[in-house]
């Protein structure tokens, strides 16, 4: 995918599929709708894709993948010493993204594809960590109670909500403990 062609109407389609979502469920977006959004025609939608579901899926990768590499330079510990960094680092991605990855996580039919989000970050964290912390059940569960709430923050509340004193506010919690 170095093509620079390649890239930007793999772009222009994503951008037209995240425009398509905000308005309508999954079920009723048609490539035809999608490709008349995006200025393309339906076969350069399938020389890139076989069907809708496979554009959302890639969209659903590219998140996994952007959100896996801010988890990428932590061990389990470090996850939650680091949490503030953490999840500054997401509402970034979040926030240059809004227009395309909002209306993704916002979508009532694309819950069953969110768990399995949260599954795929949680299989990349997994997979850099060494023995002993990935076979630690507590250090699992802790890591994917810590992915999924982020993940439903996310879904759940605007960005204008979560400024730098509520990241700073729930990271001390999830690092101390949630006693009020």
């Amino acid at each position: 995918m170095n093509d620079r062609r390649v890239r930007k109407t793999e772009q222009a389609i994503q951008a037209a599929f995240a425009k398509l979502l905000s308005e309508k469920s999954m079920e009723n977006i048609t490539v035809k709708s999608l490709c008349e959004t995006a200025d393309i025609n339906k076969s350069t939608f399938y020389l890139h894709y076989k069907d809708i579901y496979d554009c959302a899926d890639r969209l659903r990768d590219t998140i996994v993948d952007e959100l896996s590499a801010v988890f990428a330079p932590y061990n389990f510990a470090d996850i939650i010493n680091n949490f503030s960094v953490i999840l500054e680092n997401i509402m970034d991605i979040f926030e240059m993204n809004r227009e395309l990855y909002m209306p993704y996580l916002k979508s009532p039919s694309l819950a069953s594809s969110l768990c399995k989000m949260k599954q795929l970050i949680l299989g990349k964290v997994l997979e850099r960590v060494n023995d002993i912390d990935r076979s630690n059940g507590i250090s699992r569960c802790t890591v994917s109670f810590v992915i999924s709430g982020i993940i439903s923050v996310l879904e759940q509340h605007e960005f204008a909500e979560i400024d730098h004193q509520a990241i700073l506010a729930l990271a001390d919690k999830v690092q101390n403990g949630f006693t009020y």
